[in-house]
């Protein structure tokens, strides 16, 4: 059902163009909300957004920036929301889920303060509770927009770029793809998966040592 939603939401897009960049704001205001993107499929529209960049039917800055300002609003009011209602009325309201993500992400954030809520977004477990861990927490108002800004800035254009770069590609293959084209595809493909694999085990030690 899922995908179907996806496929119907990118047809709407392509069909309403100049909506593109509201609809944009409103699905990464809703990835960013806590707990709300654990049950819309934000992720994947927005690939398809990203598709629509890549395939030239959408202008970029405008989609990014609403991408971008939709991510800051988004963590913005859970952090407001957490911290008006109190951690013990967040804690009996969240679903069972994510009480576990959201405990850890409260003792990763005691610990690291500012860098967790900007890692955190970049983390799906963590982007749906960090707000809320940072307000009942009593994070300063300063300190936690400063780094959901900045951490929204790098999301939106890391966020569009695998779905604008399938877009492109759809664009400049065509119906009758050039092969050598299909070969440098498939080869850079390829070694950004053996480069990923290679430092996979080096990133991960390094975690590790860190904590």
């Amino acid at each position: 059902m899922m995908d179907e939603w996806t496929a119907a939401f990118e047809g709407w897009m392509r069909a309403n163009a100049a909506w593109v960049g509201p609809a944009t704001f409103l699905v990464a205001f809703l990835e960013s909300f806590p707990v709300v993107s654990i049950v819309v499929p934000s992720t994947a529209l927005l690939l398809a957004i990203g598709a629509l960049i890549g395939g030239g039917l959408a202008d970029p800055w405008p989609v990014l920036a609403a991408c971008a300002l939709g991510g800051m609003l988004g963590d913005a009011a859970g952090y407001w929301l957490a911290r008006a209602v109190g951690p013990y009325a967040v804690r009996r309201r969240l679903p069972a889920s994510c009480r576990r993500v959201y405990a850890w992400s409260v003792t990763v954030f005691r610990r690291w303060g500012w860098w967790a809520v900007f890692a955190g977004r970049f983390l799906g477990p963590m982007r749906a509770v960090t707000p809320l861990a940072a307000g009942v927490t009593g994070m300063r108002n300063r300190a936690f927009q400063s780094a959901n800004i900045l951490s929204a800035l790098l999301w939106a254009p890391l966020v569009l770029m695998p779905g604008s770069i399938g877009g492109w590609l759809a664009r400049e293959l065509g119906q009758e793809p050039d092969p050598l084209l299909l070969a440098a595809t498939a080869g850079g493909a390829l070694l950004l998966w053996l480069s990923y694999l290679r430092l996979r085990p080096v990133l991960s030690g390094a975690l590790k040592a860190r904590r």
